[in-house]
C-alpha cells in the first residue's frame, strides 16, 4: 500500500470516527454508550429499547430502575444512576411522535379517548409499549386505583373518618363560625372525589352510537382507569411516556428537570438540573418546574401536600408543605395558613417554618384540637388499618379457591389496591401528627418566608431558567 493511499485511509477513518461521535448526545462518550443497563423487567426494557429506536429517542446508558425496599428486593420501582452524572447530561429524550396528545383541542376527552383506542389495537399500536405498561396488569407495570377517588369503600370512609370524624358537631361549628369569623373545614383534602370520566366526557364516551351509552363493565372501567391516569401522569392535555415514571421529589433530592411537553413539535428533553452522584435515584418535580404547568414555580407553596395525596395518592418525601387552619371568610380560596418540614439528607434532622404568615390564636386552638382528636382516634384508626389488610388478604384466598373451583375461568369485576390504600391512610395519618406537634411548638416561631423574599427567589430562577435554555 502506498503511503498516499495509508494517508487517505487514515483521514477516512479519522472523519467516519468523528462522524459516529457526532451523533451521541453531547454529554455522552462513545464508551457510555456500550454498556446499557439491563432492566430488571420485561416491561421496563420493552419501554427503553422502544424510546431508543424512536426517532431522535434517547435513555441515557447508566439508568436502571431499582426497588425501594429496604433489602432491595420489594417496593416500589425508581430510576437511579449507576454513574456520576454532571450537571446538565441528557438522561431522556422522548420522541415527540410517541407523545399522546389532544391534537391540540386541549381537551382531555380527546386524550383520554386515544389512550383507549390505541390501546385497543395491541401490538399495532405505536403506544403499545407505554400503554401496556399502564393498563395491561399481566405485562408487569403500574397499578390502578392508586388515586383516593379510586378506592374501596372502606379505604375512602376509613380517610374520612381521619381528615374529620364529625365529632365537632354542627353546635360547635357554628360557634367557631361566630367568635372567630371562620369555620372549620377539619383536615385537607377534604374532597377527594373526581369526576366520573362519563360525567366529564358525556354519557356516551366511547359508545357505538350516540343513543345508547356503552354497557361492558370492563370497558366502562377501563375508561374509568384512563382519566385517572390522565388526572395523574398528564402534562396539561398531553401523556409524555417514561418522562412520566420519575418519582416526585423537591428540595435537595431534585435533581431532574424537563424541557416543556408544550413547545410545538419538539422532542421532550430530561436532563440532570445539578451534579448526581452514582446510585442516587433520579425525582422530578410536580410543583417547582420552571415551566407553564408550575406557572414558572409560582405554585411551589399553594400545591401542597394535601393536593398531592388527593391527586396522586401518595404523601410526598420532604419537604412537605402543609396547609393548616380555618378558611377565612374574606378569603374562601384560602384554607389556612402553610406549615413546611424538610429534613437533612445527611443528619436525618427535620426543620420547620411558616411560609408567608404565623398562626392567629384561633389557629393554633384550632391545631390542639386537630392534634388531640387525632390522638384520641389513633388505637381505632391503627385497628382499621389492621383489619382492612386482614380482609383483604382473606378475601384473596377466598378467589384464589374460586378460581380453582371453577377450572380458572372466574372473573373478577372488581379489584382495589389494599396494600396501597392501607400504607397511604397509614402515612397521612403519621404525617399529619408530626405537623401538628411541630406546629404547636414552633408557634411563636417567625416567618420563615416572606412574600417578598419568594417573588425574589422566583424572579432569579427564572431568569436562570431563561439564559440556561438560551445557550
Amino acid at each position: 500500500m502506498t503511503m498516499k493511499m495509508m494517508t487517505y485511509n487514515l483521514v477516512f477513518s479519522l472523519i467516519a470516527a468523528a462522524l459516529s461521535l457526532s451523533f451521541l448526545p453531547v454529554s455522552l462518550s462513545a464508551n457510555d454508550n456500550e454498556h446499557h443497563q439491563q432492566q430488571p423487567e420485561a416491561y421496563q426494557q420493552r419501554l427503553v429499547d422502544w424510546i431508543r429506536t424512536g426517532p431522535n429517542g434517547f435513555f441515557h446508558p447508566s439508568i436502571v430502575w431499582k426497588r425501594l425496599g429496604p433489602d432491595g428486593t420489594s417496593g416500589p420501582y425508581a430510576m437511579h444512576t449507576t454513574q456520576d452524572l454532571p450537571k446538565g447530561t441528557t438522561l431522556l429524550v422522548v420522541p415527540r411522535k410517541y407523545v399522546i396528545d389532544s391534537f391540540k383541542t386541549y381537551n382531555p376527552c380527546v386524550t383520554v379517548a386515544r389512550m383507549l383506542e390505541e390501546f385497543e389495537k395491541g401490538d399495532e399500536s405505536l403506544y403499545a409499549p407505554y400503554l401496556s405498561y399502564l393498563f395491561d396488569d399481566t405485562a408487569g407495570g403500574t397499578s390502578t386505583r392508586l388515586l383516593p377517588a379510586s378506592w374501596s369503600n372502606e379505604g375512602q370512609d376509613l380517610l374520612t373518618f381521619i381528615l374529620n370524624d364529625g365529632s365537632r358537631g354542627r353546635v360547635q361549628d357554628l360557634l367557631t363560625f361566630i367568635l372567630n369569623g371562620s369555620r372549620d373545614r377539619g383536615l385537607e383534602p377534604r374532597s377527594f372525589a373526581q369526576a366520573s370520566v362519563f360525567e366529564k366526557c358525556g354519557p356516551i364516551f366511547r359508545a357505538d352510537n350516540e343513543s345508547t351509552p356503552l354497557k361492558d363493565e370492563s370497558l366502562r372501567q377501563r375508561a374509568e382507569d384512563a382519566y385517572l391516569f390522565y388526572i395523574s401522569r398528564s402534562w396539561t392535555d398531553k401523556m409524555v411516556p417514561v418522562l412520566d415514571m420519575f418519582n416526585h421529589r423537591n428540595g435537595q433530592s431534585l435533581n431532574v428537570e424537563s424541557s416543556s411537553a408544550h413547545e410545538r413539535d419538539e422532542d421532550i428533553e430530561a436532563f440532570a438540573c445539578r451534579d448526581i452522584k452514582a446510585g442516587e435515584q433520579l425525582q422530578n418535580t410536580y410543583s417547582e418546574c420552571m415551566d407553564e404547568d408550575c406557572e414558572y414555580g409560582a405554585i411551589k407553596y399553594e400545591y401542597d401536600t394535601q393536593q398531592i395525596y388527593s391527586e396522586y395518592g401518595f404523601v410526598e418525601l420532604y419537604p412537605r408543605r402543609w396547609r393548616l387552619g380555618l378558611a377565612r371568610l374574606d378569603d374562601d380560596s384560602e384554607q389556612g395558613i402553610i406549615a413546611e418540614i424538610d429534613q437533612d439528607l445527611e443528619t436525618g434532622k427535620k426543620t420547620f417554618q411558616w411560609i408567608f404568615e404565623t398562626p392567629t390564636e384561633a389557629t393554633i386552638h384550632w391545631i390542639s384540637e386537630q392534634l388531640a382528636r387525632l390522638k384520641k382516634i389513633e388505637p381505632n384508626v391503627r385497628q382499621r388499618i389492621e383489619e382492612h389488610l386482614k380482609n383483604h388478604h382473606r378475601q384473596q384466598q377466598q378467589e384464589h379457591q374460586q378460581i380453582n373451583d371453577d377450572g380458572g375461568k372466574h372473573q373478577h369485576i372488581m379489584h382495589f389496591n389494599i396494600e396501597h390504600e392501607s400504607g397511604s391512610i397509614l402515612e397521612l395519618y403519621e404525617g399529619y401528627l408530626e405537623v401538628l406537634e411541630l406546629a404547636l411548638e414552633h408557634k411563636d416561631d417567625p416567618v420563615g418566608v416572606t412574600h417578598q423574599e419568594f417573588r425574589h427567589e422566583l424572579s432569579q430562577l427564572r431568569e436562570q431558567s431563561y439564559a440556561e435554555n438560551e445557550l
